[in-house]
């Protein structure tokens, strides 16, 4: 299975920022990372443009190429398998991060709300949280700041190897005893 690992959180709690910090942070290091976006919304923002047009217009597959680019759609039915998007994924990832899925079975990173004060509603996948405040959990918590610790953390989990000669950021091991337990 492919080494990947799921960013769950409410709408506007920090998810995609967290996942463009953390692409930056694996990038320094080598990593090659793949993103995978879940939506429960079909219209991928196009709407009016070719692709959107050549999708309503019977395409099953289109794709957009451009000098940097491939962007391929599928029209499939239902929802897509998701160990089937981790397969193709991997094939040029290291490591793949996913915004969603917060029902699925990967090991999830709860990111908290501004306002949250307590463990959000128990999920046997959620293995830390990220939070701005202080929050009463069981699991390890990070602010969201500390995108070495939370960096390191997934390594270690997905057992990929750490920033050991990190020519990055030049900020040193995480102090861990501040992720433990609250």
């Amino acid at each position: 299975m492919a080494k990947a690992l799921a960013i769950v959180g409410p709408s506007g709690s920090g998810k995609t920022e967290l996942i463009c910090r953390l692409l930056e942070w694996f990038a320094r290091r080598g990593l090659r990372v793949a993103v995978l976006k879940h939506t429960h919304h079909r219209d991928l923002g196009d709407r009016d443009k070719d692709t959107w047009r050549f999708r309503r217009a019977g395409a099953r597959v289109v794709a957009l190429a451009a000098p940097g680019l491939l962007q391929v759609s599928r029209q499939v039915p239902g929802e897509p398998p998701l160990s089937e998007i981790l397969a193709a994924l991997s094939r040029e990832a290291d490591l793949i991060l996913v915004e969603g899925y917060k029902s699925g079975p990967l090991p999830k990173i709860a990111v908290l709300p501004a306002s949250a004060k307590e463990n959000p509603a128990p999920s046997p996948q959620v293995i830390a949280m990220v939070g701005p405040a202080p929050v009463a959990a069981e699991l390890p918590v990070f602010p969201p700041e500390e995108l070495e610790a939370i960096g390191v953390f997934i390594l270690t989990h997905l057992g990929l190897p750490g920033p050991a000669g990190d020519s990055g950021s030049g900020q040193g091991k995480a102090d861990t005893r501040r992720h433990g337990k609250n």
